[in-house]
C-alpha cells in the first residue's frame, strides 16, 4: 500500500516524546513487570516509524499505562474529553499528545485531529468499544478511529490485553495482584471495506489467545 508524499508513512511525527511520557511509561513498565508479570508479544508488528493506529479491547484503568509501557514508540491516546477535567490528567495528556473525544456525539474536530496526527506520523491508540467492559466481553466497535486511519492511509494494528480487568477491575480503588499480557497482531489494511469487522475479530483472537 503506497501513500503519496506527505501521507502517514513518510512524514515526521508531529508529537515528540516528552520527558513526562518517558518517565511515566518507564516507571509503569517496571512496576507492571514486577507486580503483574507483564508479558508482551508481537511488538514487532508496530511500525518503527510512520502513522499507525493501535486498536485494543478495554476493561481496566490499567489499559492506557500498559499500552504506553508495552509499545516500542511514543503513543498518543484517543480518550474521553471528561478526563481533561482533572488538571493533573489534562496536563499529562497534553504533554503526551492525547486526542480528546466527546462521547455519544459526532466529534468532527477529534476526527480531524486523529487524521492529522496519523498523517504526520504519530502512533495513536484507541479503544473502539468506547468504554470499559464490566464483564470482560468484547463489545461492538465504533468506526471513528478506523475512518481516521482510512483517511490517513495508516495501518491498523490490533492489540489484545489480557488480565487487566482482573488486576484492576471497574470499581476497585487500587490494582490487585494478577498477571497481565499484551499481544499485538499483524497490521490490517485500512482500505479494506470490512476492516472494522476485521479489527474486532483480530482483537478477539488476541484476547482469547491460542
Amino acid at each position: 500500500m503506497k501513500a503519496p508524499p506527505g501521507d502517514a508513512d513518510t512524514a515526521a511525527s508531529v508529537t515528540s516524546e516528552s520527558l513526562v511520557y518517558r518517565l511515566l511509561s518507564g516507571a509503569i513498565g517496571l512496576w507492571c513487570r514486577l507486580a503483574h508479570g507483564l508479558r508482551i508479544e508481537g511488538s514487532e508488528h508496530v511500525p518503527s516509524a510512520g502513522g499507525v493506529l493501535l486498536v485494543a479491547n478495554h476493561e481496566s484503568a490499567l489499559d492506557i499505562p500498559l499500552i504506553a509501557a508495552a509499545t516500542p514508540r511514543h503513543v498518543g491516546f484517543v480518550a474521553r474529553a471528561s478526563l481533561g477535567r482533572s488538571p493533573v490528567l489534562a496536563r499529562i495528556m497534553a504533554s503526551c499528545g492525547a486526542v480528546l473525544v466527546r462521547p455519544g456525539e459526532p466529534d468532527r474536530g477529534a476526527l480531524r485531529a486523529m487524521v492529522e496526527r496519523l498523517r504526520g506520523g504519530d502512533c495513536l491508540a484507541i479503544f473502539p468499544e468506547g468504554t470499559r467492559s464490566a464483564d470482560g466481553s468484547l463489545g461492538e466497535f465504533r468506526g471513528g478511529g478506523v475512518l481516521a486511519a482510512r483517511r490517513a492511509r495508516a495501518p491498523i494494528v490490533p492489540l489484545g490485553i489480557r488480565g487487566a480487568g482482573r488486576a484492576w477491575p471497574i470499581g476497585a480503588r487500587r490494582p490487585r495482584r494478577g498477571r497481565v499480557a499484551l499481544h499485538f497482531g499483524p497490521a490490517l489494511d485500512p482500505a479494506a471495506p470490512d476492516v472494522l469487522a476485521q479489527a474486532r475479530r483480530a482483537v478477539a483472537r488476541l484476547v482469547d489467545g491460542p
